[in-house]
């Protein structure tokens, strides 16, 4: 009967002391001669370290969380695909839960995460105020936070986000130059933090071009699904507008909003120019295209994945990450059509 190869027995094929096998797994410094050796005799032995005992013996449970609303979100599955990405490159394993798995409100399951010490860590996409005793509770037990694209604002936690106030002035900008001057915006839920700085970075951009937007030309919607753009449009479709263009809150909302007006009759652009935000892949495969500003949803993934493994490794100072956007055009926005 064979027996099983140890760190042990590497070291001896290898030449070397059983710490410096263990620096070579771990990552750690080891001199290039010393390196070869040792990738040499585990090649050769079919040497597997034990992950188990290895995360046992530096007390850690080889195993992230990440928590998000509903993962059918077209916006969180780029985010947990750059997850996945750094995640292949590292030896621990990801627990995930949607709070909202059955249509309701539950976040027992990452209580239970919490307090039984399951996870190393949290990765949070669009906390928001519910989430405020999760995050309570994780800081309470000493877990390292990452929050995604928090839908309020979060102190204490590691931050990756994008630039949305700048998004909105880029799209204040797109829309000026295309020559639209009746401009509606219509966000997610009103506390939302995404749709204040996309509003803001809007109404600043329209004012740099001498443009108002007034207080009766923004909406909310009850979410940011696409249901309730579609909700939003039967409203405001049902009574005269006189905007030449929409500026949604995400991609979903705008979706969303299209369909119920390409079921009404109207065009898209030509009687009603459309924006959204996140760039989700849908929107380019839609006809007309959707004009949007862009977050680098997979790379904002990856670092909130690798901002968590350092805070893990080495518990210090707090970062925030901002990413800059870009605007896509599409075909849902175009010049609007002259007034009579």
């Amino acid at each position: 009967m064979e027996h099983k190869p140890t760190i042990a027995t590497v070291a001896r094929h290898a030449g070397v002391a059983v710490s410096t096998v263990s620096r070579y797994l771990n990552g750690r410094y080891v001199s290039r001669a010393a390196k070869a050796r040792i990738a040499d005799a585990i090649a050769l032995l079919g040497y597997a370290p034990s992950w188990t005992a290895r995360n046992l013996s530096i007390g850690r449970k080889g195993c992230i969380g990440v928590i998000v609303d509903t993962s059918d979100d077209p916006w969180f599955n780029q985010i947990l695909a750059g997850i996945e990405e750094e995640l292949s490159t590292r030896d621990t394993s990801l627990m995930l839960s949607s709070l909202e798995l059955r249509g309701q409100y539950d976040p027992r399951i990452v209580f239970e995460w919490i307090r039984g010490r399951r996870v190393d860590g949290l990765i949070i996409a669009k906390s928001q105020r519910r989430e405020r005793p999760l995050l309570h509770a994780a800081l309470k037990a000493q877990l390292p936070i990452v929050t995604v694209a928090p839908d309020e604002a979060v102190t204490r936690v590691h931050v990756v986000r994008c630039d949305n106030i700048g998004g909105g002035a880029a799209v204040a900008n797109h829309l000026v130059e295309l020559g639209h001057r009746h401009i509606v915006f219509a966000g997610g839920p009103q506390h939302s933090l995404d749709s204040k700085h996309r509003l803001r970075g809007l109404t600043e951009g329209l004012a740099q071009h001498a443009i108002r937007l007034d207080s009766k030309a923004v909406f909310c919607c009850e979410s940011y699904e696409a249901s309730a753009g579609a909700e939003f449009g039967r409203t405001f479709l049902d009574a005269p507008f006189g905007a030449t263009a929409l500026v949604m809150g995400n991609d979903a909302l705008a979706l969303g909003f299209m369909r119920v007006a390409r079921q009404r009759g109207v065009r898209v652009p030509r009687d009603l120019s459309i924006v959204g935000f996140d760039d989700v892949p849908v929107g380019a495969l839609m006809w007309p295209g959707l004009t949007t500003v862009a977050q680098p949803m997979r790379e904002m993934g990856r670092a909130a994945c690798r901002r968590l493994f350092e805070a893990i490794a080495a518990p210090g100072l707090l970062e925030t990450i901002e990413y800059p956007v870009s605007l896509v055009v599409r075909e849902s926005t175009a010049r609007p059509r002259p007034r009579k």
